[in-house]
């Protein structure tokens, strides 16, 4: 997805975008050199209508999204223009106010703009990484398979251990209290570290081996093959949580920072025209 937007259309809104800014650069050069640069002149106000009309189209992306039976385009389309029109506004607005920034709603919301920008760059990289790597995962299981698959395994477990020996109850019985453990969720579960499962149960296995009876060894293999099973699933399990739970933890940074900006813009045009 991330790459094929970056390039839609021959990189159709790429092209555009750049177009635009050389032009308005040079607008502004011919402009700044007939008069002091400012928010209110009639230059400035172009630039800020431009600027206030590329926020609408930019905001608009958050409705297409939604609306599936929209002749205005690709959904792909709108979100190539989304990437680079965003970018292009972090010029347009300068060029409104003419570079003069201070500590007041109008730079606020400015600010606000650069930061969506930004997580947008961020969500961009993300959609390039995540998605692929996601189907990998999904191709061995889909995550809504797992949990049945590890609670069949629990049960081959239990039988295959019954009426065996206390090493390997308790190996079960200890597999068994490890699953009923609360699995961590959102910014938790982000920041978790996925560590080598397979490895460490692995030597885990290894170390147990030399304690269970010689007679029962043949029997311990098969529960260590079951065991590495369940160790596998739930290491996909935890790596798809992971990207999922990224892909949302975006959201909650992009989207409110967006509505963010949007009021602050609102400030910004109600100060200025009603003040």
């Amino acid at each position: 997805m991330g790459t094929s937007l970056l390039t839609y259309a021959s990189g159709r809104w790429l092209w555009i975008s750049c177009i635009s800014a050389v032009g308005l650069l040079l607008h502004y050069s011919s402009y700044r050199s007939r008069t002091v640069a400012y928010g209110g002149s009639i230059e400035g106000l172009v630039y800020g209508v431009a600027g206030t009309a590329l926020i609408g189209v930019l905001m608009y992306l958050g409705i297409r999204r939604r609306s599936y039976s929209s002749h205005t385009g690709t959904l792909q389309g709108w979100v190539s223009a989304h990437v680079y029109l965003g970018l292009l506004t972090l010029l347009v607005i300068p060029l409104h106010a003419g570079f003069r920034f201070g500590w007041d709603v109008h730079t606020l919301a400015f600010a606000l703009l650069v930061l969506v920008v930004l997580s947008g760059m961020v969500g961009v990289l993300l959609y390039q990484i995540i998605p692929s790597r996601l189907t990998r995962l999904e191709a061995r299981q889909q995550a809504d398979k797992i949990d049945p698959e590890l609670a069949r395994l629990l049960s081959d477990m239990r039988a295959l251990v019954k009426d065996k020996s206390d090493v390997l109850v308790h190996i079960y019985q200890a597999e068994l209290a490890a699953s009923q453990q609360r699995v961590p969720s959102g910014w938790s579960l982000i920041r978790g570290q996925t560590r080598d499962l397979l490895a460490e149960r692995s030597a885990d296995l290894a170390a147990k081996a030399a304690v269970v009876p010689l007679e029962e060894q043949a029997t311990f293999q098969v529960l260590s093959q079951l065991l590495l099973k369940k160790a596998q699933l739930e290491l996909n399990l935890l790596q798809q949580m992971q990207l999922r739970n990224a892909l949302k933890a975006w959201l909650y940074v992009h989207v409110p920072v967006s509505i963010a900006m949007v009021f602050a813009v609102g400030v910004h045009l109600i100060v200025v025209f009603w003040y």
